[in-house]
């Protein structure tokens, strides 16, 4: 599964790449010279995909070269989603012949500055630290307040090292939250080379313990290996059960957890909601920690499950693509009432995948206060 997403997304970035060409540059410039030079620049910024990919999962190149590389990822999103927009906007000089050279002009202008904007934009958000995002949440039945942090979708590898590992662990434990939940892609590269940076996690301090679910990046680096090293930090790991979460010797909730749905896709360590529900303490509400907001559609009333944690949408990493997350996950960013019981919050993510980049989906800290009802 590693080798085959490599590939299936290098096909999109060179369809992406030719309609780049054909679409935007071919249409917009008409000069053979500066046509030419966009022409060897998307070849360029494609050839910088590939050492990103080769880079994220085959060979540990330096950070400065690897920066360069994902930015290549960031450079073909924007001018894609530029070039979808100058489709429409093309046709506006054929309504007025009189100015139809002044209109090209300016559409054309304008969507070169609007790609460099949108690419500075992108880099300056994704370059900020997470914000904590602070959610006070009454949950009926629960006995006495407790206070947690969700951390997801951190991505360990590449750009993800140990420094950027251990500033979020300064900042979660800045919080002094009750409990600890990683909800998934937290790593996404072999464990050797990940090894120091892993290794941060285990500064993370939560007197009622630190609690994960893998997502669908843990299966592609070998996941049992993965899974073993977060075990020996002393990080539980909910394996579709339950445990009862207790606090000053008083019983707080049912925290559950299950694997993630890609588990279903390769037939290893697949999700069982009755299995994670199994033997709960039913006089407590019940929390249950899932990486893919779409797996609440398995949830029904009688499962009283008070809230769903999951993260895997990013927000969207980069607008407009939140639209294109939407057709796959029920849910895209925030607390969310799915029925009359349950609640589902989603994590934009405290990391980000593929470019160092952000628009309108800032990275993020959950610091949830959970109250009594």
């Amino acid at each position: 599964m590693k080798n085959l997403f490599p590939f299936l997304a290098l096909i999109v970035f060179l369809i992406m790449h030719l309609s780049i060409y054909f679409l935007f540059f071919k249409r917009m410039i008409k000069t053979r010279f500066p046509l030419l030079l966009l022409k060897y620049f998307l070849i360029f910024n494609f050839l910088g995909i590939l050492c990103y990919f080769w880079g994220r999962y085959y060979f540990n190149m330096p950070l400065t070269l690897y920066f360069l590389a994902s930015l290549s990822i960031g450079v073909a999103f924007v001018l894609f989603v530029v070039t979808l927009i100058y489709q429409p906007l093309s046709l506006i000089p054929y309504f007025n012949k009189k100015r139809r050279g002044f209109f090209k002009n300016i559409i054309n202008a304008g969507s070169g500055i609007f790609a460099g904007g949108y690419l500075s934009w992108g880099i300056i958000e994704g370059g900020l630290k997470p914000k904590v995002e602070v959610i006070e949440l009454p949950l009926l039945k629960l006995p006495a307040p407790f206070s947690a942090v969700q951390i997801s979708d951190l991505h360990i590898g590449g750009l993800i090292e140990k420094n950027a590992v251990r500033e979020i662990v300064q900042q979660t434990n800045t919080l002094k939250p009750d409990v600890i939940f990683l909800t998934g892609d937290i790593i996404d590269a072999e464990i050797s080379r990940v090894s120091e940076a892993l290794q941060e996690l285990s500064n993370l301090q939560a007197p009622l313990g630190i609690y994960f679910v893998p997502g669908n990046h843990e299966y592609f680096h070998n996941i049992g290996e993965l899974l073993g090293a977060i075990r020996s930090m002393g990080i539980k790991i909910l394996e579709n059960e339950n445990i009862l979460l207790e606090k000053n010797g008083e019983n707080l909730i049912n925290l559950a957890g299950v694997y993630d749905l890609f588990g279903r896709r390769v037939g290893v360590l697949e999700p069982n909601l009755e299995d994670a529900l199994k033997d709960r303490e039913e006089s407590l509400p019940t929390i249950l920690l899932a990486h893919q907001p779409k797996f609440i559609l398995e949830i029904e009333e009688k499962n009283q499950v008070d809230l769903v944690l999951s993260g895997h949408t990013h927000g969207g990493q980069i607008f407009p693509f939140a639209f294109l997350v939407t057709l796959d996950q029920p849910y895209l960013a925030g607390l969310y009432q799915h029925n009359t019981r349950t609640q589902i919050y989603v994590n934009r993510g405290t990391g980000f995948w593929g470019p160092p980049m952000r628009i309108l989906a800032r990275a993020e800290i959950t610091y949830f206060k959970f109250l009594t009802a």
